[in-house]
């Protein structure tokens, strides 16, 4: 099973176009997390996003991922 598969694809424009903070899911610590979008950074090789989620141990973490590591909230 591809990821694809599991998650909707989100397109760029519409995380661009999300008004900050955004409820979005995230690929962190190796599972897919509900998380907060609070920040879209531009690097050289692309779209970074800054996410704000808890990790299995209840900790709040702040952390940049791939735009390609997003999908909606559902």
């Amino acid at each position: 099973m591809t990821d694809s598969a599991v998650r909707p694809q989100l397109d760029l424009r519409s995380i661009l176009g999300l008004e900050l903070p955004a409820h979005v899911v995230a690929l962190a610590d190796d599972d897919w997390r509900s998380a907060w979008l609070i920040g879209r950074l531009h690097c050289g090789n692309g779209w970074i996003a800054l996410i704000q989620y808890t990790d299995a141990g209840g900790h709040e973490l702040t952390r940049r991922v791939p735009f390609d590591q997003l999908g909606p909230h559902c």
